[in-house]
């Protein structure tokens, strides 16, 4: 029997980017095609933009959560490094508290919602609107993950071939 290990644990490492080169590979293609039905042949796709819309929020969340694995999210720390070391210690502390309580609210908050939207279809797809607010949940739940990864020491970079690589 083969060991999949290796390429569970990649996937794994990468979903972020997966899914969001996936949500972003939907975008293009769905805003093409309603562009094409709408201007080249006489009857608009009216899912299009639906679709796109539902995609480009995968993107945007799934987004985030890859950027606080690279550590991408802005910090402006100009005044804390001006305190002593052991105020900016304190602060620092509660920024990550502070972050880490706000990934819990909206998981929790987005769970919610997207369980409230379960019986919301879209108004054309009729996809039920989980699929829109599902990844709020999903995603900042995994930031809850990433976060607390990168706390404990471990980091991701990308390399000169643009593949991410764990150290």
């Amino acid at each position: 029997m083969e060991d999949n290990t290796p390429v569970l644990k990649w996937v794994l490492d990468q979903l972020e980017e997966l899914v969001a080169c996936i949500a972003l590979a939907v975008v293009v293609l769905s805003v093409s095609w309603g562009v094409i039905t709408r201007y080249i042949t006489a009857q608009p796709a009216a899912w299009a933009s639906e679709l796109a819309t539902l995609a480009f929020a995968w993107l945007v969340f799934f987004g985030a959560s890859a950027c606080i694995k690279y550590r991408l999210h802005p910090s402006i720390d100009m005044l804390v490094r001006r305190l002593p070391v052991s105020l900016q210690t304190t602060v620092r502390l509660f920024n990550h508290a502070l972050l880490l309580a706000f990934f819990v609210f909206m998981t929790w908050f987005g769970t919610r919602f997207a369980i409230d939207a379960l019986d919301n279809p879209s108004p054309v797809l009729r996809w039920p609107l989980a699929w829109l607010y599902g990844p709020v949940a999903f995603c900042f739940a995994l930031m809850i993950v990433r976060y607390c990864q990168m706390l404990s020491g471990k980091v991701w970079h990308v390399d000169a071939e643009r593949e991410t690589q764990v150290i």
